[in-house]
Formats: structure tokens, sequence, C-alpha cells
């Protein structure tokens, strides 16, 4: 009975491996998951419940709800060998309908030398290699402390003559509650919030 049990832990471990293996190089877009804004980014990133400026396009799609007049958000953040980041965001509020909203994210990878294994120096031609997101977002309070919305995006990588694209969904809801209120009210009660992300195509 030992022998018959260790055996079938041995196959089991030996699947686990062989399954990690087997996705290694097979993630696509991991600049998606680099939080925008410097306020969300001091908090931890932990963002998605209090989610209320034009930065809820990448957190929280439902937070945009909370805007009550147009508002923009442009940021520039350096990353180390030379590769830069750039999110441009805004959004404009039509009474009765929502807040509609527009986020581009771009990701600059730099010049890199191109090199074979004959000229593993290089060979004296250049490459760039770069990302892009484009989010459509809609947002809107379905009640005073029910807020939903979702994002329709577009996603593209290149690098030297190659690319692939993609197209994902955003959802989120925000939920204002009077838990934990010194007040008794809503506005400053325990907020709930969820957000699916990047859900969507295959890189191709």
């Amino acid at each position: 009975v030992k022998t018959a049990i260790f055996v079938i832990i041995i196959n089991c471990v030996a699947g686990l491996y062989g399954q990690t293996i087997n996705r290694y190089g097979t993630t696509a877009a991991n600049f998606l998951e680099i939080g925008i804004g410097s306020g969300p980014s001091a908090m931890g990133e932990a963002y998605v419940a209090v989610a209320n400026d034009v930065s809820s396009i990448y957190w929280n799609p439902a937070g945009l709800a909370n805007l009550s007049k147009p508002s923009a958000l442009f940021m520039v953040q350096p990353w180390l060998v030379d590769i830069d980041m750039l999110f441009a965001g805004g959004a404009v509020v039509v009474p009765r309908i929502g807040v509609f909203g527009l986020g581009i994210t771009h990701l600059d990878y730099g010049e890199m030398d191109v090199t074979t294994l004959e000229y593993q120096d290089g060979t004296g031609e250049r490459f760039k290699a770069t990302d892009m997101a484009a989010s459509f977002t809609f947002s809107r309070k379905i009640v005073s402390w029910f807020s939903f919305g979702s994002s329709m995006k577009y996603v593209r990588s290149n690098i030297w003559h190659s690319s692939a694209s993609a197209f994902a969904v955003d959802l989120g809801v925000l939920v204002n509650t009077k838990f934990f209120s010194f007040t008794g009210k809503r506005d400053d009660g325990l907020n709930i919030g969820m957000s699916i992300s990047n859900y969507g195509t295959r890189m191709k």
C-alpha cells in the first residue's frame, strides 16, 4: 500500500512539473499588470474599492462613476534600461447617462542590437519593441450606493518585424456601505469593490 501511494505521489508531482515547464514563455502583454497612478501605487495597489478618478479606467471601471466633472490624467513613468511608460486618459460626464472614459497606455522598450548565433556582439542592425493598450470605458451609478462599469480594450505588441494584438474586456462594481461609518452614512463607510481585468482573446 505504501509503495502504491508513493508511486501515485511521484506521478502527480511529475505531472505538475511537466505542466509548469510547458507554460514557460506562453504569457503575453505583461505590461497590463503595471499599475497606473501615483496614488494607487503609494497604497500598495489596494485601490479597486476606492477608485474615484481617471485611473479607475485601469483599476476598476465602476469608480469612474464617482466623477462629477470632466477630468484628465497624464503619467510618464521611467523604468530601468531605457524603458518608458506613458498613460494618458480622460473622462466626460454625461448627465442622466453616465461617465465615458478613454485611456491609452504605451510602453517603449527603447532600441536594442540585433544579434545572431554568428554575430553575438550585434549585426549592426537595431530594433525596437513597444506595447500599447487603448481602453474605452463606460460607468454609471445604478443607485446612489452601487456603481457598475465596463471597458473594451484593444491590446497590441510590436517587436522588430513581428506584432500581435488582442481584444479584452474589464468589468467592475463598486458598493458603498454604512459598515464602520462614524456618521451612519455611506460617504465614510466601508467600500466593497470587484474588478475583472483583461478577459479576452489570445494575442495573435
